[in-house]
């Protein structure tokens, strides 16, 4: 199994080497094809990712999976999505993921992401565990693992109402990356959101109870912009999550409601729920719920509002 990882870069000295180091420290039976796109950096950025190049070309990094390539492309790009678009070009590998230049991928992520898909072959895309760092390093809080419901995904329902997808810990087949056309490269904040609606349109995201990634809490992140984060997605298209954002809300969230009419209107105003996920057991990952997933038993803290899947 091949695993293609890109990450975008614009003067990311400050935590590019921690990013790197996270992907070409993962160990396990696949190879990856990583892929840094760096958009001119005028401070140290190139010459850390090159660093690393040396390092890899010259042996003097110890290898703990099959084999590892490392790309580098500096040229301007329009924004980070064309960027991203224009690193999966440069790769073929079966499973693609991105990790941004200040995130960092977990000890054992990809081992566990090539295992599930291996042992389930149905699985097109996944949607791991993130948890939380702070801009010294430091870790800040565990996450949790979402349970997703893909016609509200493809709605536009995850972000505005119920968790966002945070990209750093999911990983897709390309042939779902080939169906959706990949990102919209002309958006610079929310191109993940659309891309999540599109993977939607074809296939359901599987909620994947491993802790994969941290992503790091900075001001300086793009992902902290979030008013213009939507206003951007507003103005590619109306986004129905948004649009019927103050009922949904209220029928989710109110206290004045007995909780089995909360539960009614939400089936009325959503649709039916109907969540995938994995477990593991004796012999590998399967689907749950559903025949032969057994294992450790999860527990759904609210089917129908958040859908939280506690962690084994």
């Amino acid at each position: 199994m091949q695993f293609s990882v890109v990450t975008p870069t614009s003067n990311s000295e400050l935590y590019l080497a921690e990013t790197i180091e996270s992907v070409i420290s993962q160990k396990g039976d696949f190879e990856i094809q990583y892929v840094i796109m760096d958009n001119r950096s005028s401070d140290h950025t190139l010459e850390i990712a090159q660093y690393y190049q040396r390092l890899l070309s010259s042996e003097g990094l110890r290898i703990q999976c099959r084999k590892i390539s490392l790309k580098i492309v500096s040229e301007p790009d329009q924004g980070m999505y064309d960027a991203i678009n224009k690193g999966f070009a440069c790769t073929d590998g079966e499973i693609m993921a991105w990790i941004n230049s200040d995130d960092i991928y977990l000890p054992g992520a990809l081992n566990a992401v090539a295992r599930c898909f291996r042992d389930v072959p149905e699985v097109k895309w996944l949607k791991g565990v993130t948890s939380y760092m702070n801009e010294h390093s430091e870790f800040v809080a565990a996450g949790q693992c979402f349970l997703y419901n893909r016609s509200w995904i493809e709605a536009g329902y995850c972000g505005p109402l119920f968790p966002f997808i945070q990209q750093d810990s999911v990983f897709w087949k390309r042939a779902l990356w080939d169906r959706a056309g990949g990102c919209d490269g002309s958006l610079r904040l929310a191109g993940d959101y659309f891309l999540w609606c599109s993977f939607a349109r074809y296939e359901p995201l599987y909620s994947f109870p491993r802790y994969l990634s941290c992503f790091r809490h900075s001001t300086a992140q793009l992902s902290a912009q979030i008013e213009e984060y939507w206003r951007e997605a507003r103005r590619k298209r109306d986004v129905p999550g948004l649009a019927q954002e103050s009922l949904i809300k209220w029928c989710v969230n109110s206290r004045a409601l007995p909780r089995w009419l909360k539960i009614a209107l939400r089936r009325r105003i959503l649709g039916p729920e109907k969540f995938h996920a994995l477990t593991e057991g004796a012999e590998g990952w399967a689907c749950w719920p559903g025949a032969g997933a057994a294992g450790r038993s999860r527990t759904i803290v609210d089917r129908v509002t958040s859908v939280v899947l506690a962690n084994g």
